[in-house]
């Protein structure tokens, strides 16, 4: 929990970047303040334009006092990346006096009250858009262990000295960490995910969201093996990799004892993934996985 002193502290950082903020804005004498009414009439315009995915930016030259009348839509005023440019629909809301530059031709422009003007960007190209990727975003809590399949015993929440978390109540070797391990004779980095006999190891990836028009989410999951687990176990049993999403199976990769990465790609839906780990005999299954979420034109 956040101690009073943080709490103060971080709310003094709020002000400050709100007085910095409002500084800016009042060292240009030439901006004409904006009226709430137009601020709320931008924001109306704004909802009933947006569709789900778009990005929505507005000026860095509001006010704090201007800004409130956006209540809380979800709108930034930071440049976006050229890969959202590429991949998502943008809705900038700007001053008409001293509008952001940088971003191209929109494709449509339309004025709101006396000194905004919102501008709509279309998607610049049909790249793909990483949604989540395991290996940077993992997180405290993502990982759990059943025992058996379908009962959770162990959230992986506790911090280990190495990096990661440790499962409390399991053995050592069950962790959720990132890990540079040898698979196909190539150091390689990827998310620890040792099974267990008689249970499951769990990944849970956050709800993506849907797609905007026109685009579709798949998930990209890859998984292998230490090459000398594989080598110096003969007998080593397979490991499999479940993939669910809202109570549905929507596919599964199997993991033979073979040097080398195995990979299955499948359509996911809005909501959240789940990554079901198991296999017959744990010894020596020195087991990662990659897992990306991404977003790419629907075809």
């Amino acid at each position: 929990m956040m101690s009073a002193r943080a709490v103060v502290l971080a709310l003094s950082g709020l002000v400050a970047a709100g007085a910095l903020l409002d500084l800016r804005v009042a060292l240009r004498s030439d901006l004409a303040p904006i009226s709430a009414d137009d601020m709320a009439a931008a924001k109306a315009r704004i909802e009933a334009v947006q569709q789900p995915g778009d990005v929505i930016v507005h000026s860095p030259l509001f006010s704090v006092r201007e800004l409130q009348g956006l209540g809380d839509l979800p709108a930034r005023p930071d440049r976006p990346t050229a890969g959202v440019m590429a991949t998502r629909r943008v809705l900038v809301l700007d001053r008409a006096e001293a509008q952001m530059y940088g971003l191209g031709r929109p494709e449509s422009e339309e004025a709101v009250g006396e000194h905004l003007v919102l501008k709509t960007y279309a998607p610049q190209g049909g790249g793909v858009l990483a949604v989540f990727d395991l290996l940077t975003q993992l997180g405290s809590g993502m990982m759990s262990v059943e025992r058996p399949v379908g009962h959770r015993t162990s959230v992986c929440t506790q911090p280990r000295a190495e990096g990661g978390w440790a499962c409390p109540g399991e053995a050592e070797w069950l962790y959720a960490a990132p890990r540079s391990l040898r698979v196909g004779g190539q150091d390689a980095q990827c998310v620890w995910a040792h099974p267990t006999t008689g249970g499951a190891v769990v990944f849970t990836l956050p709800a993506p969201g849907a797609a905007p028009e026109g685009r579709k989410l798949v998930l990209k999951l890859q998984a292998g093996l230490n090459d000398d687990a594989v080598t110096g176990t003969p007998d080593g049993a397979p490991v499999f990799v479940a993939v669910e999403q809202a109570g549905k199976d929507l596919g599964r990769l199997e993991v033979p004892n073979q040097v080398g990465w195995h990979r299955l790609e499948v359509p996911v839906g809005p909501e959240q993934v789940t990554l079901r780990i198991t296999t017959p005999r744990d010894g020596r299954r020195h087991h990662c996985i990659n897992a990306q979420i991404v977003e790419e034109v629907a075809k």
